[in-house]
């Protein structure tokens, strides 16, 4: 994982001369080529947060080297409105405040969080079904696991 606001040594593929990257979910912007290479890396300024696809190529054209990378915001220079919480976090939580009846408008029937979206959704079932596939993904992102499948501790705090 990179993060904003820095340079990235990007390790280069044997005979690669340059790299090009290009943000996964940008349709209009162009790839972004990189050429200079220090000591082994590709060496450039971080972009904007997000997940790249990148493509080295060899003095031929020959593509070399292939692969995504992530890009995280860096806490340390992110806007004061920045909210750090991941996708599935937003969708739990916005879930969750279906549930608790705290969304009642008819505008309020779709929950969009990134690419991901529920749309009219009614029965409490469902709501629920939402609710655990959310809540293993953010459990998964906080390293909590699950005490059906991993041994777990009480521990009296």
């Amino acid at each position: 994982m990179y993060y904003t606001d820095t340079t990235i040594h990007f390790p280069q593929v044997k005979n690669a001369v340059q790299m090009a990257f290009k943000q996964l979910s940008a349709t209009s912007a162009a790839s972004t080529i990189v050429t200079t290479a220090q000591g082994g890396f590709f060496v450039f300024a971080a972009p904007l947060a997000g997940n790249y696809s990148y493509q080295q190529t060899d003095a031929d054209g020959n593509v070399v080297g292939f692969g995504r990378f992530p890009v995280a915001q860096n806490l340390a220079t992110a806007p004061a409105n920045f909210d750090p919480r991941s996708n599935a976090e937003k969708a739990l939580e916005a879930i969750e405040a279906k549930i608790e009846g705290r969304i009642l408008t008819v505008e309020q029937k779709q929950i969009t969080i990134g690419d991901r979206s529920i749309t009219y959704v009614n029965s409490i079932t469902e709501l629920e079904r939402w609710r655990d596939y959310y809540k293993r993904i953010v459990d998964e992102e906080q390293g909590i696991k699950d005490c059906k499948t991993e041994v777990c501790y009480l521990k009296r705090v």
